[in-house]
């Protein structure tokens, strides 16, 4: 039998992001049982959108042994179930989504071992779920909910996520003091269900206030800004795509470098009719023909495929095109160069 927290649950982690909704089902129930006890379920439940100190989430589980609560989050803080952080002299927890949160953290350290295989499957399995149900084409409601606020329908808590291209990413890094880095979640899931990657892996950085987070309880290594800006070189020498969830304050400032062929983002924006209106593109790549001289080395580079030639000159598809850049990496001639996209584009925060 089923223990009605984690339906309970489902709402509770929709109402912090969406990217990778929980939707009730048999696979959804198999994620969740493996990841939190009845118990911790009740308490992710339990705690409000925003941070929340244990006295609040204690209030709402309509208990007074604040004591046993504490001690409850923190053990989910070490599974990387919730986030935690001191601020103004109190402790203060916050509850995760799927995405961006509960699955990077499960995987972030690189473990190879039979728990982390099972997560792999379940993940794997839940995620085809998902798919099946959206691409079924029958109604379905994401239910949203969290004590003491009303979460407005169509309107996400975090921010986006949004592609950037090198630069952009590089001066964020200069601009950050706390910079952590773990193992990318997506290759590593490949690897642990024999789909191995040869792009690089550790390379998923987490800044800002919230690396801290993942340092202190193991997810994550401290970097240096010099370490941190030579795995942001290896990442682009690789052609991988900077993906970064920007919500300061909060676990959301995560770095991901990805690939198309493991990264599930990138993989269902490829295979759209649309890649553009599958992510947050902020720039546009234009071409140069005066220094153009079609030699097609960028147009393997480009995961969406939106580069090829047509009557002898390389021609952009701006529908396909999402502005990573990492076409320009490969291009003798420099011809190839960024605009900001204006429309849908998203703004970003020092964290």
């Amino acid at each position: 039998m089923i223990d009605p927290a984690y339906e309970k649950l489902a709402g509770a982690l929709n109402a912090r992001g969406t990217t990778v909704p929980a939707i009730i089902c048999q696979e959804y129930y198999d994620l969740v049982e493996f990841l939190f006890t009845p118990e911790e379920a009740a308490i992710a439940c339990a705690m409000p959108i925003e941070y929340a100190t244990v006295e609040e989430i204690a209030k709402n589980l309509g208990t007074k042994d604040v004591d046993k609560v504490a001690a409850r989050l923190e053990g989910m803080g070490d599974k990387g179930l919730i986030h935690i952080k001191e601020a103004g002299g109190k402790r203060l927890y916050e509850g995760l989504p799927f995405v961006p949160g509960l699955i990077e953290f499960q995987l972030m350290k690189g473990i190879v071992d039979e728990r982390s295989k099972r997560w792999a499957v379940l993940l794997s399995t839940y995620s085809k779920a998902v798919k099946r149900e959206f691409m079924s084409g029958k109604p379905f409601k994401i239910e949203k909910s969290a004590p003491g606020k009303t979460v407005p329908v169509g309107k996400e808590v975090q921010q986006l996520a949004c592609v950037i291209p090198y630069q952009e990413m590089k001066q964020l890094i200069l601009d950050t003091e706390h910079i952590a880095a773990g193992t990318c979640v997506c290759r590593h899931q490949g690897n642990l269900l024999g789909k191995p990657s040869s792009e690089p892996m550790d390379n998923c950085m987490v800044l800002g206030e919230s690396a801290l987070f993942s340092i202190e309880r193991g997810f994550t290594k401290r970097l240096s800004k010099d370490e941190a800006l030579k795995k942001l070189d290896q990442a682009e020498e690789a052609g991988l795509v900077h993906n970064y969830v920007n919500s300061p304050g909060q676990f959301t400032n995560l770095l991901c470098n990805c690939c198309g062929c493991h990264c599930f983002i990138l993989r269902g924006a490829k295979n759209a009719p649309a890649p553009s209106q599958m992510v947050n593109p902020r720039y546009l790549v234009y071409v140069n023909e005066n220094d153009c001289t079609a030699c097609e080395a960028c147009i393997d580079r480009c995961w969406m495929k939106a580069l090829k030639i047509e009557n002898g000159k390389l021609v952009r598809d701006e529908i396909r095109c999402i502005g990573c850049g990492v076409c320009m990496w490969v291009c003798p001639t420099d011809a190839l160069y960024l605009k900001p996209r204006e429309a849908g584009k998203v703004p970003l925060k020092k964290c």
